[in-house]
């Protein structure tokens, strides 16, 4: 499955970096004309999550299923929001499943809200499917739909390969509307650090009205670091999703008997002083860097296991591009900054994933005084 999605991704032929641009100039021109001077000359700060939450919808259900799907994708985000509002309760079963008979209120909320998300995805796919699965893919359903075995006759391999486009909704959307949230927030807390040094680099590279591509990301290390230290400095993922043993284990010398629910406590690998000395409660994206800064540090990087790894890691790991993307458009063509007076806190509510709480920006478009340099 992974593979399938991969291929999809990197498909040149398909214009997906092309969608994701469109999406994310989108959002940019919303957020600068909500944060417009009124009559009075006040420019008004702006909570930019719902805006965000929009765009990364609209990304995923088209690369999912192709057009855009706005009425399916504003009842499956209804019925998200509407588990996440329980999941702060929910979660805990996983931890201490004897809770369960305790919670069945807010459980039987998230399962009605799983089984909506579900029959929308479901009938959606068949819909997508029944209408014809060309051999060049145009959407994730039709590469997922090749990678499914020939030899499957009772449907089970289908449907097992098919629901992953309910993870990409539903987790990736959290995932990559989460990472765009704290990416505003650290841009106007850190402006030299993010700003600044990004908005340089993207001078430098692409220009500063150019449509960056996925190859870009390559030439600009310090974009790179920057977005890997907001994904570890705001503990995006701290935990990963349940797993259970497939048989007995012993690792590090405990004892894990078949069958025993397993969490990965991925905060570790991004905070544990061992790792990253003194300063891992600092916000320093050269930490990701080479000494000399030319490039990212593979190996850093690699004891950041914020995806997880092996044939279990995170789906959400294919959806870097959207983030990339993203994330250089907003820095093109817009400024971030707090709203005088106010200091931006970093404060988080722990969901699904490690949401910054919500927070009011000014947004306004990023000066190009300077003539591109390519």
């Amino acid at each position: 499955m992974l593979r399938a999605l991969g291929l999809y991704s990197c498909e040149k032929k398909h214009p997906t970096e092309a969608l994701i641009h469109r999406q994310a100039v989108a959002l940019v021109d919303r957020l600068i004309n909500d944060s417009m001077p009124g009559g009075d000359g006040h420019a008004p700060a702006v909570d930019p999550f719902s805006a965000i939450e929009r765009a990364v919808a609209g990304i995923l259900s088209e690369l999912c299923f192709g057009d855009g799907h706005d009425e399916l994708m504003s009842q499956i985000t209804q019925a998200l929001n509407e588990m996440h509002a329980v999941l702060p309760t929910v979660q805990w079963v996983d931890v201490m499943p004897w809770m369960a008979p305790l919670l069945r209120g807010p459980l039987s909320q998230y399962a009605d809200g799983l089984r909506r998300v579900h029959q929308l995805t479901t009938d959606k796919i068949e819909a997508v499917v029944s209408a014809g699965v060309p051999d060049q893919p145009a959407c994730i359903v039709h590469a997922l739909h090749h990678a499914c075995p020939v030899n499957d006759d009772d449907g089970s391999q289908r449907a097992r390969i098919m629901a992953t486009i309910q993870d990409i909704i539903g987790a990736g959307t959290e995932t990559v509307a989460s990472f765009i949230h704290w990416a505003i927030l650290y841009a106007a807390k850190y402006p030299s650090a993010v700003q600044e040094r990004v908005r340089d680099e993207i001078r430098r590279t692409i220009g500063q009205t150019a449509a960056p591509v996925a190859a870009d990301r390559a030439r600009m290390p310090y974009t790179d670091a920057c977005m890997w230290e907001i994904v570890r400095h705001g503990c995006i993922a701290p935990l990963s999703i349940p797993h259970a043993t497939m048989g007995d284990a012993v690792i590090a010398g405990c004892s894990i008997p078949a069958g025993t629910v397993v969490i990965a406590n991925f905060y570790s690998t991004g905070w544990d002083p061992e790792v990253w000395g003194d300063e891992a409660s600092t916000f320093r994206p050269e930490r990701f860097l080479t000494p000399d800064g030319s490039q990212v540090d593979r190996q850093v990087i690699n004891q950041f296991m914020c995806f997880g790894a092996g044939r279990r890691r995170c789906r959400g790991a294919q959806l870097r591009l959207v983030m990339f993307l993203s994330f250089v458009v907003l820095m093109q063509r817009c400024e971030f900054s707090a709203p005088p007076g106010h200091e931006l806190p970093t404060d988080s509510n722990f969901l699904f994933t490690n949401q910054a709480k919500r927070y009011h920006v000014l947004v306004q478009p990023a000066n190009h005084d300077d003539d591109d340099v390519i």
